[in-house]
């Protein structure tokens, strides 16, 4: 599939991304992530944030809490978030 760079910034478009990038390097982990960034983006989604990776990556409060208390959620999404900044997805 070709770059599209409007779907590459929407959080479904970059979690989309990231975990066909993620099959192929570490499929051992892909079940595990896609489980995790899926939940993350309904409970972002319905908590009416903005379909966008960077409004995600910076609301540090609310990832805080989205994290807190399950440590596999906080690895998927760090590395999530490494991988986006890496592709350039993450607006400064």
């Amino acid at each position: 599939m070709p770059f599209n760079p409007v779907h590459e910034r929407t959080l479904l478009g970059a979690i989309d991304s990231y975990m066909s990038a993620l099959v192929h390097v570490r499929p051992y982990l892909a079940h595990g992530y896609r489980q995790v960034l899926a939940d993350l983006a309904e409970r972002w989604l319905d908590e009416a944030g903005a379909n966008s990776v960077t409004a995600v990556a910076m609301d540090q409060t609310w990832l805080s809490r989205y994290v807190a208390g399950n440590v596999g959620r906080g690895a998927a999404l760090k590395d999530f978030l490494a991988w986006a900044g890496r592709e350039g997805l993450l607006e400064r």
